[in-house]
C-alpha cells in the first residue's frame, strides 16, 4: 500500500513538473475579467509558474495590486 501511494505521488510530481511552464495557460480573458475573484486573480498573478500569456492579461487587471504582481512576474 505504501509503495503504491509513493508511486502515485511520484508520478504526479513528475507530471506537474513537466507542465509547470504552462500553469494556468488555458485561462481566458473572459474568465479572468468576469468570473475570477480578486483572490483567484491575485494568486495567479503571484505564482511564478503562471504562463506569460496569462500574466500579460493580468497586467491590465482592474486591481492595481494584481497588475503589479503580474508585471513583476513577467520580468
Amino acid at each position: 500500500m505504501k509503495r503504491s501511494f509513493k508511486s502515485i505521488l511520484f508520478s504526479l510530481l513528475i507530471f506537474s513538473t513537466a507542465y509547470a511552464g504552462d500553469k494556468f495557460n488555458n485561462l481566458t480573458e473572459d474568465y479572468l475579467t468576469n468570473s475570477a475573484s480578486l483572490n483567484v486573480r491575485t494568486v495567479i498573478a503571484k505564482d511564478p509558474k503562471t504562463s506569460s500569456k496569462v500574466l500579460r492579461l493580468l497586467t491590465h487587471d482592474s486591481n492595481k495590486q494584481v497588475r503589479q504582481y503580474a508585471k513583476n512576474n513577467l520580468k
